[in-house]
């Protein structure tokens, strides 16, 4: 009786941990970029100026560095490419490919990084890669990018290499939904 008891602590205590853990997350929805996906706290908006190949982009970002979290960055962006960037409105599956090889080999190139991961997945009905990128020093790039349409969209975190396949960073994934955007 006395284990019995001590189980059904056990498991409520698990319940709670997990339900209260589940209110702990900020949740952002960008309705202008068509996207949701939480933080564990609130992150900083940002807006940068991207120079690509063809021109100058907008990247609009959501950004939280941390100190008491085993990822040190959690990081979401949003692109909108110019129309006139694509002759072919990136319809075709060859410029799809070409531009989310252009987002992936730009990382490692930025970051000087080694890419150690490269898969590719649809998401919604639309091409994306996960990669993940290996930094001196004993860091991981763990990125999800997500072409739709003409618009990039991309989630990553940033933590030690002995962390990889951490919780926080898979439920940050996880978290990532597009609005009003499936195929």
């Amino acid at each position: 009786m006395k284990k019995y008891i001590l189980l059904c602590l056990f498991a409520l205590c698990n319940i709670y941990g997990s339900i209260a853990q589940n209110n702990d997350w900020f949740e952002i929805k960008d309705k202008d970029a068509a996207y949701l996906i939480d933080f564990p706290s609130e992150p900083e908006k940002g807006e940068n100026d991207v120079q690509t190949d063809k021109g100058t982009v907008k990247m609009n970002t959501y950004t939280l560095q941390t100190s008491d979290d085993v990822n040190m960055i959690y990081m979401s962006s949003f692109t909108k490419y110019p129309e006139s960037f694509f002759e072919d409105g990136l319809v075709s599956e060859e410029s799809q490919n070409t531009v989310l090889d252009n987002s992936v080999n730009g990382a490692v190139t930025n970051t000087e990084g080694e890419l150690i991961l490269d898969k590719k997945i649809t998401f919604n009905g639309y091409k994306g890669r996960v990669i993940k990128i290996k930094l001196s020093g004993g860091y991981i790039i763990y990125m999800k990018v997500l072409l739709v349409d003409i618009r990039l969209y991309l989630a990553q975190v940033i933590y030690e290499e002995k962390d990889d396949g951490n919780e926080n960073a898979k439920r940050f994934f996880e978290s990532l939904e597009l609005i009003n955007v499936k195929k």
